[in-house]
């Protein structure tokens, strides 16, 4: 299927089984089932789609192709009312190399989908040559709030109102297109023709047509069922230390939002280091936890996709 929309990606469908999930997949770069193919799978964050990935598939699209889904509930995907979770979405990306051939691949994961990549290493490890952390993968905190120190209290308070802003979309329904831009550039007046194309992209995908309007396609039970999972049951620093593959990390140099603190601290990168086989870290910092997928910042870690060198 062609490439849609000026996006990099042709659209692709995952059947699924009684109790699983039919999944859109985006597909870019060089036919996949070929040797040089050897695509890597690109895992997106908890309220976001495939798209976010357009700019760095189109950077890597001459040297390795991109299989990236829309995870259950989220973008053109199923959306069931409840199994969600980070081992429901590894089962999801293990059925997704089984529809394309693939015994093992690397993966690569942004946000809460670094935390899929992450399960799906310790589930299935079978399945996994490496992983590429982009601003995510942190070990859950086991420190009750009482004894945090003041740095790791900023940490979980930006990363609550981040999502709480995110979240708080799902619920609305817009006017057009322009609104909902409205509601995260206020007071620009954009439209998507003054966007990158990339970005405007994903903006167009990210909304369904609703009675009176558009609203974001992706599930609220979805995105809540995920973030009460993320927080009581995502791998601790020692479960970190079961991956058993090769893994590179990328960090923004703010969180959510400009000037922010990061979401993955120094302190946090350290742990991460010393729990994980890390070969590669990169700071990026001039870039937000969004803002690292687009142009020119992706040039700073799309070698980490174009190919596994880096973990050989």
């Amino acid at each position: 299927m062609a490439a849609e929309n000026g996006s990099p990606f042709r659209t692709e469908r995952v059947p699924g089984d009684v109790g699983e999930a039919e999944l859109a997949v985006g597909v870019s770069g060089p036919q996949t089932g070929s040797a040089s193919a050897d695509p890597v799978v690109a895992l997106h964050g908890i309220t976001a789609h495939h798209r976010a990935f357009n700019a760095p598939a189109r950077r890597i699209s001459g040297d390795r192709a991109m299989i990236a889904p829309d995870l259950r509930g989220r973008g053109d995907s199923q959306k069931p009312e409840v199994g969600y979770g980070l081992d429901a979405h590894a089962e999801d990306v293990v059925r997704i190399l089984d529809h394309f051939g693939l015994e093992s691949a690397a993966l690569a994961g942004h946000s809460m989908g670094a935390f899929v990549a992450i399960q799906t290493a310790l589930s299935y490890p079978d399945r996994v040559r490496s992983l590429v952390l982009l601003d995510g993968g942190w070990p859950r905190p086991q420190t009750p709030p009482e004894e945090m120190t003041e740095e790791q209290l900023r940490e979980a308070e930006a990363t609550r109102e981040g999502l709480a802003r995110a979240f708080r979309r799902l619920e609305m329904t817009f006017e057009s297109p322009e609104d909902y831009l409205e509601f995260w550039f206020p007071g620009q007046g954009l439209t998507p023709d003054d966007l990158p194309p990339d970005v405007a992209d994903y903006f167009l995908y990210d909304l369904g047509e609703v009675e009176g309007g558009y609203s974001p396609k992706c599930s609220p039970a979805a995105a809540s069922q995920d973030s009460e999972w993320l927080s009581g049951r995502s791998p601790t620093a020692d479960e970190l230390r079961g991956v058993g593959c090769p893994v590179a990390l990328a960090a923004a140099g703010a969180g959510f939002f400009p000037e922010s603190e990061p979401l993955i601290s120094d302190e946090i990168l350290r742990t991460m280091a010393g729990a994980l086989d890390l070969r590669s870290q990169t700071r990026l910092p001039q870039t937000n936890h969004y803002s690292m997928l687009y142009e020119p910042h992706v040039g700073e870690f799309s070698g980490l996709l174009a190919s596994d060198d880096w973990a050989r």
